[in-house]
């Protein structure tokens, strides 16, 4: 689980974001996370193995890499 690529969780966590904004019908707040978003893949695309679906990211940064 370390190895896990931590870009691609804060994305996959951003993209759940999305949807609970969304949900909150917090139009401004997702916007702005959109944006945030596209500059992030923008700058640079996420490459074979570091894309993470939504839920996998969520359940994975509630886990600890690390016990300290």
């Amino acid at each position: 689980m370390a190895e896990t690529n931590s870009r691609g969780i804060a994305i996959g966590l951003m993209r759940q974001a999305m949807v609970f904004l969304e949900k909150a019908e917090d139009w401004d707040t997702a916007a702005r996370l959109q944006h945030a978003l596209d500059v992030a893949l923008a700058a640079r695309p996420l490459q074979p193995g570091e894309e993470l679906d939504p839920q996998s990211a969520a359940l994975i940064a509630g886990i600890p890499l690390s016990s300290d």
